[in-house]
């Protein structure tokens, strides 16, 4: 084709793109299940009007009692507590509920306030804090036995002379200031759950993730569980790759996350995707129309980018780079192109091609934390999972092939940092609401087994996990939103958060990228050309009204950042 035809042809395309952006496909899928909080789950039908419930029937019908179950019991004197309840008394096996009523939105937390003694017991409560939701609250279990063991943690990579508050079980407080193995306080029956959780994060610019962190205690002391704390710094730089201008843009990131006045390199002929290598030193871009890749250097005080390489890929849409920094992986027309990436100068290597099938316009790809697992959404309605080689970094499989109901687009996914949980974005077309679709990942085969889903706003596309794993957030293209959600950390079921949808501002937010240490939301506004900033509540995860800043180019499809 001659260059000016080629140049209307792309032309046409990106002017197409925008007009037809309330034609996207949007999703749809099935009804999620409540959180761990308690939402919209009654494991037992309490009593209404009779002993225990509380309240007047009007009081009934807008509030929820909280309950559960015992199990092992087989000494005398158990009493269960929350604040602002009367204490229960545990005689046996069965099921207890706290005599006060609660409304939607209240916090509870149940705790042991006495073990049992004759004989001596020890009596671990699981899933006893969270939120009211719509339907009273029946799934505490109350697990007890005549062997407990103890629940130890290794903390990798903490701060000199800060510190990290750890959680088991909701409770159970323990302040590390060191990094070494640390053991709870409260030992936990055999039989019964543990959990792991972070409640305070450093006071510097890291975070810190449990991993192995949920399980069962059996016979033996569970010494699994490590929390990995990631190197201090700030994000210092963010980029955009501009397809309607096709160039590529720097900015270093000023106070409050501002974006100043970017600097702009030509980046081929409309640039879908760009990321940055986990050392920081190097960027990626990939050019759909112009089937390249771009490598570029980043100046380390200015974050200004110099070409250093270009390499031919069909179809370039989006680039991967597994998190050791080892490979890059690129997704073509009906393929994954794989490089080795040479550490010393970023430039990628010999390329190998899987064949993907699925839809030749596929948009995303991740990969779990290990690098054993990469996860692949189809526009055709699927998501596979690939084994990855851990020396060669090679493609396999699929080793799974997750459907969707007909109609849906798989278009995004996104991996919780801990790597229990993977979120899809599933668009269907218009009017429908999108849907984010929760899964469990298996640790060993990687496989996924869905857990819920939830409506998000109309053409749902892209995704950003905090990186304490705590809250999920999908932009809406036609909403031109953001829908967030929390994560139970137990079951990776999504809660929609008060507030939510958070308006972006700008126009077309394509795309959503959270900051490094979990402080800051950026949208890439492709019909306003601005990228707007958010504020995250550390509380809540609520965004806070937006600021916007000009992309330096126009169409601008994504935001990466690095430190």
């Amino acid at each position: 084709m001659p260059l000016t035809s080629s140049i209307r042809a792309a032309t046409s395309l990106r002017l197409l793109r925008k007009a037809s952006l309330l034609l996207v496909p949007l999703a749809v899928l099935s009804c999620g299940g409540g959180g761990g909080g308690g939402s919209g789950f009654s494991a037992f039908p309490l009593p209404i009007g009779g002993a225990g419930s509380g309240g007047t029937p009007a009081e009934q019908a807008s509030t929820y009692a909280v309950g559960g179950s015992v199990s092992g019991l087989l000494g005398s004197g158990l009493v269960l507590q929350q604040a602002g309840s009367a204490d229960v008394v545990v005689a046996a096996d069965g099921r207890f509920v706290f005599g006060d009523r609660r409304a939607k939105g209240a916090s509870y937390a149940v705790t042991v306030k006495q073990q049992p003694a004759n004989p001596p017991q020890t009596c671990t409560v699981n899933r006893g804090a969270g939120t009211v939701g719509e339907a009273d609250v029946g799934n505490i279990a109350v697990v007890c036995s005549v062997a407990a063991f103890n629940v130890s943690v290794k903390v990798t990579k903490l701060a000199g002379g800060d510190r990290v508050v750890l959680q088991n079980n909701a409770g159970d407080d323990l302040t590390v200031t060191a990094n070494g193995t640390f053991s709870f306080a409260t030992p936990v029956a055999s039989g019964a759950g543990y959990g792991v959780t972070v409640k305070t994060q450093p006071a510097a610019a890291q975070t810190c993730v449990a991993h192995g962190a949920f399980g069962t205690v059996g016979a033996s002391d569970v010494t699994s569980v490590e929390v990995r704390c990631t190197d201090v710094g700030l994000s210092r730089f963010a980029y955009t790759p501009n397809e309607g201008s096709n160039n590529a843009s720097a900015f270093e990131i000023g106070a409050g996350g501002s974006l100043p006045a970017p600097t702009t390199v030509a980046a081929g002929s409309s640039p879908q995707h760009m990321t940055v290598d986990p050392s920081g030193r190097y960027a990626y871009v990939a050019g759909l129309l112009s089937s390249t890749v771009f490598v570029f250097s980043i100046d380390p005080g200015t974050g200004a980018l110099l070409l250093v390489q270009t390499v031919f890929v069909n179809s370039a849409r989006f680039i991967a780079i597994e998190p050791q920094g080892r490979f890059a992986y690129v997704l073509g027309n009906r393929s994954v192109v794989q490089f080795a990436i040479d550490s010393a100068t970023g430039q990628l290597g010999a390329a190998t091609s899987f064949a993907t099938g699925g839809s030749p316009n596929d948009f995303w790809m991740a990969i779990d934390g290990d690098s054993r697992f990469a996860y692949l959404p189809h526009l055709d309605g699927s998501v596979d999972v690939l084994a990855i080689d851990a020396t060669s970094g090679a493609l396999s499989g699929p080793v799974q092939s997750v459907v969707l109901p007909v109609g849906l687009q798989a278009f995004n996914v996104a991996l919780e940092p801990s790597g229990r949980f993977a979120y899809v974005a599933a668009t269907a077309p218009n009017p429908a609401p999108s849907r984010l679709i929760a899964y469990a990942i298996d640790p060993r085969a990687g496989t996924l087994t869905q857990v819920a889903s939830a409506d998000t706003g109309m053409a749902g596309r892209g995704l950003g996990i905090d990186p304490t794993g705590r809250f999920v957030y999908v932009a809406n293209v036609n909403a031109a939103n953001v829908s967030a959600f929390a994560i139970d950390a137990r079951t990776g079921v999504p809660t929609p958060l008060a507030g939510s949808p958070f308006a972006t501002g700008g126009s077309g937010p394509t795309s959503i990228s959270v900051d490094r240490t979990g402080r800051r939301v950026y949208t890439a506004n492709q019909i306003s050309d601005s990228v707007s900033v958010f504020d995250i509540d550390p509380v809540t995860g609520a965004l806070s009204s937006p600021v916007q800043f000009p992309s330096g180019g126009t169409s601008p499809q994504y935001v990466a950042l690095t430190k």
